[in-house]
């Protein structure tokens, strides 16, 4: 079951009100091409840290879920996003990122968060 919370927050940051038509083909094409084709709200890492930090503990338990679904442990399955291949020096950055206070050198595993969070709620959103 996906955190209707976070659902609401990603349709906010896209800026929309709610799950219109036209907010579910951003969603659509957010699933078909991944977060970063480029979407307004989840573009600039100030709004995707942003994102992240209010919604941490949202992003954080489906993260887990996942986590768990994949029989991974969390550090091991964030450090493995495409996005943060060759970009996360260490396991550190990411279980500082999850578990404590976002540093200036967090923020692609920030960023890399706040991705996965659109992705896993536009794939639920629209069955893609």
């Amino acid at each position: 079951m996906m955190n209707q919370n976070l659902i609401s927050a990603i349709v906010e940051q896209l800026g929309y009100d709610d799950l219109d038509a036209e907010c579910r083909d951003v969603l659509h094409d957010v699933a078909q091409y991944g977060a970063d084709a480029g979407f307004g709200g989840f573009t600039y890492y100030a709004d995707t840290c942003h994102f992240f930090d209010v919604n941490r503990a949202a992003i954080v338990e489906l993260v887990k879920r996942y986590a768990d679904d994949f029989g991974q442990d969390v550090i091991s399955l964030v450090a493995g996003f495409n996005c943060l291949d060759d970009d996360c020096e260490t396991r550190d950055e990411v279980g500082r990122a999850i578990y404590g206070t976002l540093g200036d050198d967090d923020t692609l595993v920030a960023n890399a968060l706040a991705w996965f969070a659109l992705e896993e709620v536009s794939r639920h959103v629209t069955g893609c």
